[in-house]
């Protein structure tokens, strides 16, 4: 189906608002700036308390923020989050919106936000060693942080998906450390090829810059049907956690992610699939700006608050 008018009136300003394409080819600062700036254009949506924290990563401190919902009575569930950006881009700072917005739907559910990371400097597995050594810290630390240990989930969008739903194969049988939930949103979780584009129904053409390059880069050499690259190769997914499954419809992504979910499915795993029907990849930072994404934002929200504060 095509998309909802008001939805579709804010991609076309927005893809108008495109500067053109150069030849020459952007350096990763550029492209890491240019993916903050376009983040930058959400607004920063208030929630109850943001605290800046330091993680205690494999290599090193880790850069993470802290989301607390308003009102909430401690101690409350957390989700430890892995941002999108194809691997290579995005940050703590920069997906503060999406985090923010993320917050506010969920309701009485805390948000830890994680620096892991990136290639080109560091490769697979780095960023899936950071994502687990947030886990078991965030556990560790639950206490003085207001959040409750029995429910601890990890969660992540695109490149973050892949990211979290490795680590969510990794924590399996890591006893309390076991996530509670794990969120994939929009996720990217077979890594063996780029599937194409699906065709448009409304005749737009969506920039995807080098994501072949942005695999091989995250990849460097590690095979990419190994089940902990591609969680949909997982040769025992009745042993995962929960989870909540969110596409997007006009996205390459899509078949792959609900192939994840069908797997989960079938061996026994609790799975919410939500079908972003007219939606696009990244809808995420989007909500603001048009009705569809926000209904979106509110469905994965109120999914989140179902699962992990049952009434």
């Amino acid at each position: 189906m095509g998309r909802d008018p008001d939805y579709l009136d804010f991609l076309r300003r927005r893809l108008a608002a495109e500067p053109p394409a150069g030849d020459a080819p952007r350096s990763i600062a550029d492209a890491r700036r240019d993916h903050a700036d376009d983040l930058a254009r959400s607004p920063r949506v208030p929630v109850g308390h943001v605290t800046d924290l330091t993680v205690d990563g494999p290599a090193g401190p880790l850069p993470a923020r802290l989301y607390l919902p308003a009102g909430a009575a401690p101690p409350v569930p957390a989700l430890v989050y892995l941002h999108g950006g194809g691997w290579i881009l995005g940050d703590v700072d920069s997906y503060d919106p999406v985090v923010r917005a993320l917050t506010t739907a969920a309701g009485d559910v805390a948000w830890l936000s994680l620096g892991y990371r990136r290639p080109p400097e560091d490769p697979y597995p780095a960023a899936v060693d950071d994502a687990v050594a947030a886990v078991h810290w965030t556990l560790r630390h639950a206490a003085r942080l207001g959040l409750d240990p029995t429910r601890i989930g990890i969660a992540g969008d695109s490149a973050g998906g892949q990211i979290a739903a490795s680590a969510a194969g990794r924590l399996r049988d890591a006893g309390p450390a076991r996530p509670a939930l794990q969120v994939l949103l929009y996720p990217a979780v077979d890594l063996r090829a780029v599937p194409p584009d699906p065709p448009d129904p409304d005749g737009l053409t969506l920039p995807r810059p080098g994501v072949e390059a942005a695999v091989r880069a995250y990849l460097r050499g590690a095979d990419p049907a190994d089940p902990g690259v591609s969680p949909v190769l997982d040769p025992d997914p009745s042993r995962l956690p929960p989870a909540i499954i969110a596409t997007a419809e006009h996205d390459r992504l899509r078949p792959q992610a609900e192939h994840h979910a069908a797997r989960l499915t079938a061996a026994g795993v609790p799975v919410t699939l939500l079908h972003g029907t007219g939606l696009d990849h990244g809808y995420l930072g989007w909500g603001s700006f048009a009705r569809r994404p926000a209904a979106a934002i509110a469905e994965i929200g109120a999914a989140v608050r179902a699962a992990l504060t049952p009434r």
